[in-house]
């Protein structure tokens, strides 16, 4: 017979992981941060839109009181109510009874004045039982919110009415307003006379979020009387850029898309001149960079003008010839200033592309950088730490008419291990 065995041998094993090759990105965004026109500047104007508001119920006037004592309330969640309810005391017990849960508002209907809006506002020191329970004085100071849809970056203005309760003294009657859990006003303590008497109070914001928190904290002594409020409301503003003789954009950070243009002139005249500056940022990794432009001649319609210079059989227009720009490395001013180094400086005609950064000096990721371009109808004299001078003397008039459309893309491509870049290379579809 044979027997069969297994030997064991000493032996070990080691493991790395998390070995991971992770493809690096280049992320460029820009904005335009300044933009003028015959020496006007590009102006973002904001109009209140008051036929929009944003508050749901902020009048009080749903749910509708019903109670002969003129006055009820109701709980978060109640339907019509919209507004979250919340206790905004700690105490939770008085006269050996506990305080209800959700939390209640309390709404008056002509029990001690009338409304700002409609026949109903609310009390923010409410009452735990209603007006047929017997219970006084009870600690019930609330706070209501609501949560409002807003536009990141976008500008709105929040109106709301305060009245002290009548008859009461100063510190029954506080009030913190409350954005998104930030305060941005404290009204009182402040005693209430004989009759309500209503004071709008205004606020604007800028939203943060796409969703903005609206609150209303009643402060003061806690014990079922405090402050009232009605008629609130929160409209957007409408905003335009608004430049003399033109129309103008300015934006923040992005990436580019429709309506992001850098000129957009249709009326321009020998003489006429603008500056702009051009912040550029590059995320991740160090970048180089070219700009380059593409143009568009258009003849549009040859006028007397044009063909007595003549402009007869030419199918393309000539804008672009008589449009001088410079453009330099600028430090935000808009101004070119001692130091900083020129780009460019030709006609729109002849410039295709002009390099920002080449070999050796990429953009260093995450770092601020700007460009100022100034542009000319005519004979454009940079002059350093000065206002740059446009001569719009001369023969222009095979220009009448025509329509230069030019388009201009920021490119960016990595430095690390590219030490032969060229923005002459550069092709795009």
């Amino acid at each position: 017979m044979v027997y069969g065995a297994t030997q064991a041998f000493f032996s070990d094993t080691e493991t790395s992981t998390g070995n991971t090759f992770t493809a690096g990105e280049i992320d460029l965004k820009i904005d335009h941060t300044l933009a003028s026109y015959n020496g006007n500047d590009c102006s973002k104007n904001c109009v209140e839109d008051t036929s929009i508001n944003l508050i749901s119920n902020g009048s009080f006037e749903n749910p509708e009181v019903t109670h002969s004592a003129k006055w009820e309330i109701f709980p978060s969640g109640t339907p019509g109510l919209v507004w979250t309810v919340e206790w905004s005391g700690t105490q939770t017990s008085y006269n050996s009874r506990t305080r209800p849960t959700p939390a209640l508002v309390e709404y008056h209907e002509g029990v001690l004045g009338s409304a700002q809006e409609g026949d109903q506002y609310a009390e923010l020191d409410s009452d735990w039982f209603g007006p047929s329970d017997s219970l006084n004085g009870e600690p019930a100071l609330t706070k209501i919110y609501q949560n409002i849809n807003t536009t990141v970056g976008a500008k709105y203005k929040l109106h709301y009415y305060f009245s002290p309760r009548p008859n009461t003294g100063a510190g029954e009657n506080i009030l913190s307003v409350e954005i998104d859990d930030v305060q941005v006003q404290a009204i009182g303590p402040l005693a209430g006379g004989g009759l309500i008497v209503w004071s709008e109070y205004i606020q604007e914001f800028t939203a943060t979020n796409a969703s903005t928190k609206i609150e209303f904290i009643g402060g003061g002594t806690d014990n079922s009387l405090g402050i009232f409020l009605d008629d609130i409301s929160v409209h957007p503003y409408n905003c335009s850029y608004q430049i003399p003789g033109g129309t103008c954009a300015l934006w923040p950070l992005k990436d580019l898309g429709n309506g992001d243009f850098i000129w957009n002139f249709n009326d321009v005249k020998p003489g006429d001149y603008g500056r702009d500056v051009i912040s550029y940022h590059v995320f991740d990794n160090n970048a180089y960079m070219c700009t380059l432009l593409t143009k568009e001649d258009l003849e549009n319609v040859i006028v007397d003008p044009e063909a007595a210079a003549g402009d007869t059989t030419d199918p393309l227009g000539e804008l672009s010839g008589f449009i001088e720009v410079f453009v330099w490395k600028d430090d935000g001013n808009g101004n070119w200033d001692a130091a900083e180094t020129q780009i460019a400086n030709s006609t729109l005609g002849s410039l295709n592309f002009f390099p920002i950064a080449e070999p050796p000096n990429p953009v260093i990721a995450s770092t601020d950088n700007f460009i100022g371009i100034a542009w000319c109808f005519g004979d454009l004299i940079p002059s350093q730490g000065n206002p740059f001078a446009c001569n719009g003397v001369g023969n222009f008039n095979t220009a009448q008419s025509d329509i230069l459309n030019e388009t201009v893309r920021f490119y960016v491509e990595q430095a690390r291990n590219n030490p032969n870049f060229s923005c002459a290379n550069v092709t795009l579809r």
